[in-house]
């Protein structure tokens, strides 16, 4: 379900939709939590949206995994150092 098609949505998917994100961040309180996971249970439009929403998570934490090389952590660790290390003011 695109963002396009919230017009077309019930007023309870509106709201579940704008709340997806927290709630695969774990942000929402419990209560939040509760109704948002019965709504998923109940309406296979917003189910696929979060399925869809979770899988590309899951993409990018797969692919931002990379560690910068070493000789770039040095020079920048060397830059931050000259930085401290300059007087202020």
């Amino acid at each position: 379900m695109a963002t396009a098609d919230l017009s077309q949505c019930s007023d309870e998917c509106r709201e579940a939709l704008k709340r997806l994100g927290a709630f695969l961040d774990g942000e929402l309180g419990e209560v939040t939590r509760s109704k948002l996971r019965e709504h998923l249970s109940d309406c296979a439009p917003c189910t696929e949206r979060a399925d869809f929403e979770e899988h590309l998570r899951e993409l990018v934490r797969r692919g931002c995994s990379d560690q910068a090389p070493e000789h770039l952590k040095a020079r920048i660790r060397l830059q931050l150092d000259a930085l401290s290390a300059t007087p202020s003011g």
